[in-house]
């Protein structure tokens, strides 16, 4: 019987971010999770959606990359079914202290499954194919200690060209195994498209993502299913991919440092957006050639539409906000956020960390003393209602916002959305959502027509030393 007071007596949640839950009403789900560990040793943790609850293996080696001798694979107590998306930093002298990343999802179908063999085959974004976990047949095994063994496939389904759909391509000189690229990620869009895309876009959004270590957001499954925010690398990210470890001061999930990816090549992009991570979130900040964090380069202002409100409305204030930025001889850049609202950003030099935080925080507020009844400096659910909010606080080195020409996990007339850079006259012309709404053949014509229209937030001159100086205040207030 599935039973979780085994999982809850190894823990207090009052100390570790685990989620805590009831046995589900589910009779059997279909969902599974791999999950990266580094415990004591670093190992991958295997569960399955079961009878209301998680069934899950330790296993040291991980899941085995082809068929052969069968690994271990240690039985562990069943999980509750929110740990299909918990990812974060267990504390040091809790039960499996360490950092826990996702490492694959998705789906499997159960060939087996009894008290001494589990076989399944697994649809994941990493992995695919059919395993069994099975009970040694010996006496002077521990009673929790299984063996995983990949099996080779029966037959495979005639409907589906595994070497169309899992080719192995070269990509600006990378070798990549692509997988699943008829797996629909967002309504009649494969993902093949989007690969395409970024593949497309790449010229133009790697300059912008150039030294930013990135916050992914993945979906395994497509927008319609759950998704989860990934910040650490991977111990089996390619050798070649780019990494920094960076520090993670006040994180929700108490970890200390994280292994950004940084994405400064096409083949990273293709890489990541195999894995099915739809959206980058950049910080305001870049690490230079040694890793070392840099002050922050850019100054964004997050215009978010309370209830009652559009991005049209937020295009209102844009305006207001590029003369605001403009009299203290800025440069504001504009783009739609591809989900709601807009950003608007500036390409800025300081030396200190909190200074872009300051600045933007004072001109919000002067922008809702200017208009209380439109506008907002307040996050605030209730204050926001009928209100544009100005979220100032995107400049704090923590947080990170949606890079330009990124993909949202949005869908509209027929297509994905698209965070897409405007110029101010269409910012000034717009009265209607739609004029505001990209899709990635939308963008990529943009770019054709009118080149890289967020050029201005890289800064001018080598290594951005023409970026304009922040003042303390807006000269406005």
């Amino acid at each position: 019987m599935p039973d979780l007071s085994e999982y809850n007596a190894k823990r207090d949640p009052a100390r570790t971010p685990e989620p805590f839950g009831e046995v589900g009403e589910a009779p059997a789900g279909e969902r599974f999770v791999v999950q990266e560990h580094h415990a004591r040793r670093l190992h991958y943790d295997v569960r399955f959606e079961r009878d209301g609850v998680l069934v899950c293996w330790a296993v040291p080696r991980g899941l085995p990359d082809k068929p052969g001798a069968p690994r271990l694979a240690v039985h562990t107590e069943d999980h509750p079914l929110e740990y299909l998306d918990f990812h974060g930093e267990i504390p040091a002298g809790e039960y499996g202290g360490g950092a826990m990343t996702i490492w694959d999802a998705g789906r499997y179908e159960v060939e087996k499954w009894s008290d001494t063999e589990v076989a399944v085959t697994l649809h994941g974004e990493r992995v695919e194919g059919r395993f069994v976990f099975f009970k040694p047949d010996r006496s002077d095994h521990d009673e929790k200690d299984w063996l995983v063994q990949r099996r080779k496939s029966d037959a495979p389904a005639p409907a589906r060209n595994k070497a169309a759909q899992s080719p192995r391509v070269a990509v600006g000189g990378r070798s990549l195994r692509l997988s699943n690229l008829d797996k629909e990620l967002y309504p009649d869009v494969p993902k093949a498209s989007v690969i395409d895309y970024y593949a497309r876009v790449a010229d133009t959004i790697l300059p912008h993502l150039a030294g930013r270590p990135l916050t992914l957001r993945r979906f395994p499954d497509g927008i319609s299913a759950p998704s989860f925010y990934e910040k650490n690398a991977g111990a089996k990210a390619p050798e070649w991919l780019r990494s920094v470890e960076v520090p993670t001061p006040g994180s929700s999930r108490g970890t200390t440092t994280a292994n950004f990816v940084v994405v400064e090549e096409l083949a990273t992009l293709v890489y990541l957006a195999n894995l099915a991570v739809l959206e980058l979130h950049v910080p305001q900040w870049r690490v230079d050639d040694d890793d070392v964090v840099q002050p922050p380069d850019e100054l964004v202002f997050d215009l978010d539409p309370g209830e009652g409100t559009t991005v049209v409305d937020c295009a209102r204030l844009a305006e207001r906000l590029r003369d605001v930025l403009a009299a203290d001889g800025l440069t504001p850049c504009p783009k739609t956020s591809g989900s709601k609202g807009m950003q608007v950003s500036a390409a800025v030099r300081v030396d200190d960390p909190g200074r872009t935080s300051a600045y933007a925080k004072n001109v919000a507020e002067l922008l809702a003393r200017e208009t209380p009844r439109s506008v907002t400096a307040i996050m605030a659910k209730d204050r926001r209602r009928g209100k544009i909010f100005v979220d100032w606080s995107q400049n704090n080195t923590a947080k990170t916002t949606v890079a330009p020409y990124s993909m949202r996990a949005r869908a509209a007339n027929g297509a994905p959305t698209v965070s897409t850079p405007l110029t101010w006259d269409e910012v000034t012309a717009a009265t209607e959502v739609r004029e505001l709404t990209f899709s990635p053949a939308d963008v990529l014509a943009r770019i054709e027509a009118h080149g890289d229209l967020y050029a201005a937030a890289l800064g001018e001159g080598p290594d951005h030393t023409e970026r304009p100086d922040l003042p303390e205040k807006p000269s406005a207030s």
